[in-house]
């Protein structure tokens, strides 16, 4: 029998992180699974199951996280970019696709530094990627990280559009 395991993407953020939330549990050889069992929660599983593996939806040829295209309005929103940028869809999906960490987190985004924020967006970028192949599995995507930029204030963000040379739908 064969056993490989994955490429961690610096397995110890979500202990480091599970210290931080809860510094007054003893944690003395603690891995993840004994913090899951201690101090886990389904529903906590359950809520950011969303954000992990999120819906996307297609307009114009273009793909969107789901909330971004609620309404009428989005969908204008949409085609004014998409005029802005020349018909250009790629530079359409980046504009609208580009999602800052921290701030999806509200009033508790200042509660991580920019290396968790980086953690989370590796973690979900490499989730975000699986989720959209396996929802348009004849089409090809960038699913980037941008790290924080101090100098702009920009955030930790992830980001994902079709490549340029896309399939026929």
């Amino acid at each position: 029998m064969n056993f490989r395991r994955g490429t961690p993407l610096n397995d110890r953020s979500p202990i480091e992180a599970a210290k931080k939330v809860w510094p007054d549990q003893n944690a003395t050889g603690f891995d993840y699974s004994d913090f899951l069992h201690a101090r886990g929660s389904p529903r906590h599983a359950l809520f950011y199951s969303g954000l992990f593996w999120p819906e996307f939806v297609e307009f114009e040829g273009m793909v969107f996280l789901e909330q971004t295209i609620e309404d009428e309005a989005d969908r204008q929103r949409v085609l004014e970019t998409l005029q802005r940028h020349g018909g250009d869809q790629g530079k359409t999906e980046q504009a609208f696709n580009t999602i800052e960490v921290p701030p999806l987190f509200g009033r508790r985004a200042d509660e991580t530094t920019n290396s968790e924020d980086e953690s989370l967006a590796l973690r979900l970028s490499a989730m975000w990627s699986a989720r959209l192949r396996e929802a348009f599995p004849a089409r090809a995507f960038t699913v980037e990280v941008l790290p924080a930029d101090e100098s702009t204030g920009e955030d930790t963000a992830v980001r994902f559009y079709q490549h340029s040379g896309r399939a026929e739908r």
